[in-house]
C-alpha cells in the first residue's frame, strides 16, 4: 500500500471559497437559527412543553446555554465553518482530538482551537498549514481509510467537497480525514445490514424516501446519503438551535439552496424538499406533516442526552417508522454519565438487529438497527451484501 507521502495535501489554501451570494445566503440562515434559539424558551413556556425534555440535558447542559448565544456569521467564520464544528470530537484545524484521543501534543492545539472560535484570522490557511501539517498529521489515516473502503462498490465511497475548510489528502480524488472515515463506516453499517437497499427498494416502489436524522452534526452523513441517493431522498434534520446552524448552512449551501427548508414556528413543513431543518423544539408541532420515515438515524448522541430525552425520541421515532421503516443507531456508553440508549430501546422496538461485518469494516461494537416489524431482508438473514454474517435478529422484548 502507498505511503500517506504519496498522496498530495487539501489543504485550506486549496478550499473553494464561497461566492458574495453564497455568504449573504449562510447569514440569512443563520438569522433564521437565530430566531428559532431566542424564541425556543419562551416557545416550551407558551406551548406546555417539558423542559427535561426540550432544553439541552445531560452532557448538553455544559455546551449550550438556553439564552445568550450569537451566532456569527462573518465571512471567515462561514467559509471555514469546519474549523469550529468538532461534532465528533475531531478538530479539523488542528487534525487531532483534544478530548484525550489525541496524537499529538495538545497545549498549542487547544490554544489553536481557542483562537479560532474567537476570531479566525485572513491568514489562517497559512497558520493551520504551518503549525500544524497536514502531511504529517494524517499520514495514519490511509490505511484506516483504504481498510474502510475494501468491497465496497464506488456508488457507496463517501466523498466531502474541498470547502467550509476541509483539510485532508487526495486519496484518487477522494478528500480523506478521520471526519471522512468515520462517515464511511456509518455508510457501511447501513450497507451490510441491508439498509440500504431498503432505502433504494423504498424510492424504486414509490419514487422516493424519507429519512429523519437525530443531531446531525455538521452534516456529513446527510450529505454522504443524498450523494447515493440524489434528489429522491428526502432528509430531515432534528437538532437543538446551536448545533442546526452548522447543519442547515452546510446542507443548504451545498445543495444550492434548492428545496431546503427551515421550519418555522406555526409554519406546516411542505409536502416535498430536499432539506428540511427542524429545531427539537418543534418536533412535536412538526410531527402530524413527517411520516412516514423510512429510515430514522442517530450516531453518537443518544448517550449524550438525559434518559427523559432518549425515551422521547425513541417514541417519536418508533410512531413515524410504523410497520414499514427502521431506526439505526451507532452509540455506546463510553462515559460514565452517559445513557445506555440500547437498553431503553431494547423495551420499546419489537424487532433488533446488531450490525457486525466480516466483509466491510463498520464499528461491529456499537451500530444495531431497531424496528416495529421484522423487514426483509434486513432481520431475515438474508443479504448477501454481508457475506451472511451481519448479527443474529433478535426480539428485543423476549
Amino acid at each position: 500500500m502507498p505511503s500517506a507521502r504519496s498522496y498530495p495535501v487539501h489543504d485550506l489554501t486549496k478550499n473553494r471559497s464561497l461566492t458574495r451570494d453564497e455568504h449573504a445566503y449562510s447569514a440569512s440562515l443563520g438569522e433564521a437559527i437565530q430566531a428559532l434559539y431566542d424564541d425556543a424558551p419562551g416557545y416550551i413556556t407558551r406551548h406546555g412543553l417539558d423542559r427535561d425534555v426540550f432544553e439541552p440535558g445531560n452532557e448538553w447542559i455544559t455546551f449550550v446555554p438556553t439564552t445568550g448565544l450569537r451566532f456569527r456569521t462573518e465571512y471567515n467564520r462561514i467559509n471555514f465553518l469546519r474549523l469550529i464544528a468538532p461534532f465528533a470530537g475531531y478538530h479539523m484545524a488542528v487534525l487531532d482530538r483534544l478530548d484525550g484521543g489525541g496524537l499529538f501534543p495538545r497545549e498549542e492545539a487547544e490554544a489553536f482551537v481557542r483562537q479560532l472560535w474567537h476570531d479566525i484570522p485572513d491568514d489562517v490557511a497559512e497558520l493551520q498549514r504551518t503549525r500544524f501539517d497536514p502531511q504529517t498529521r494524517l499520514q495514519h489515516v490511509v490505511p484506516e481509510y483504504f481498510d474502510h473502503i475494501r468491497n465496497v462498490p464506488s456508488r457507496y465511497i463517501v466523498r466531502t467537497p474541498g470547502m467550509f475548510g476541509e483539510i485532508g489528502l487526495d486519496v484518487d480524488g477522494v478528500l480523506v480525514n478521520p471526519d471522512v472515515v468515520l462517515c464511511q463506516s456509518r455508510i457501511n453499517g447501513m450497507l451490510c445490514c441491508g439498509v440500504l437497499d431498503k432505502i433504494q427498494a423504498d424510492i424504486d416502489s414509490r419514487g422516493r424516501a424519507r429519512v429523519l436524522e437525530i443531531g446531525a452534526g455538521h452534516g456529513g452523513l446527510a450529505y454522504a446519503l443524498q450523494r447515493i441517493f440524489g434528489e429522491r431522498l428526502e432528509y430531515v434534520i432534528v437538532d437543538l438551535p446551536s448545533s442546526l446552524f452548522f447543519s442547515t448552512i452546510y446542507l443548504s449551501v451545498l445543495n444550492g439552496g434548492g428545496d431546503c427548508h427551515v421550519l418555522v414556528p406555526g409554519q406546516r413543513p411542505p409536502a416535498r424538499f430536499r432539506h428540511l431543518f427542524v429545531a427539537n423544539h418543534l418536533l412535536d408541532e412538526a410531527l402530524p406533516s413527517l411520516g412516514p420515515i423510512d429510515l430514522a438515524i442517530n450516531a453518537m448522541s443518544f448517550p449524550e442526552m438525559s434518559e427523559a430525552q432518549v425515551r422521547y425520541y425513541g417514541s417519536v421515532i418508533s410512531g413515524l417508522i410504523g410497520e414499514d421503516g427502521v431506526l439505526f443507531e451507532e452509540n455506546g456508553v463510553v462515559k460514565p454519565h452517559h445513557i445506555d440508549n440500547k437498553a431503553i430501546f431494547a423495551k420499546m422496538f419489537p424487532c433488533h438487529l446488531h450490525v457486525s461485518s466480516e466483509v466491510v469494516t463498520t464499528k461491529n461494537w456499537c451500530q444495531d438497527v431497531w424496528a416495529n416489524r421484522r423487514l426483509a431482508p434486513i432481520f431475515d438473514g438474508g443479504n448477501t451484501t454481508t457475506n451472511g454474517v451481519p448479527g443474529e435478529p433478535v426480539d428485543s422484548r423476549r
